[in-house]
């Protein structure tokens, strides 16, 4: 066989090979996680559990119990940036349920900030700057 035939025969396989990765990393985006943190402004340890749920498929993507110090703010975890329903739960000693507060996060938000205040739980869920 001589190199012109050879040469030939690659050109083609080279080309299909490459537009196949190509396609491949149009695909491809890159993950970026939302920071969870709780700040507690209560006088007291506080107790909370948050659970997140894929909304795709419904599968769960972060479980976690949490207990706070008093005039604290933490970080305590990262979630996927697929879209999901978090459930943020302020609990007593005994697992009493004290305030629900539910929300959705994607890949637009940046962090979901848990604020424990006087009779409750509020969420702060700040977004990315559009990129363009």
């Amino acid at each position: 066989m001589n190199r012109r035939t050879l040469l030939r025969a690659g050109i083609p396989l080279s080309v299909v090979a490459l537009s196949g990765c190509l396609s491949s990393i149009q695909d491809l985006r890159l993950s970026t996680p939302v920071v969870i943190e709780i700040e507690n402004e209560m006088e007291n340890n506080q107790n909370v559990v948050i659970t997140a749920h894929a909304l795709a498929d419904d599968r769960q993507t972060y479980d976690e119990a949490v207990s706070v110090s008093p005039d604290q703010t933490t970080t305590v975890g990262r979630l996927s940036d697929e879209d999901q329903h978090v459930r943020t739960a302020l609990v007593d000693s005994d697992g009493n349920e004290l305030d629900v507060e539910e929300t959705f996060v994607g890949e637009r938000t940046q962090s979901l900030g848990i604020v424990i205040i006087d009779g409750g739980i509020e969420l702060d869920v700040r977004e990315r700057e559009p990129s363009e």
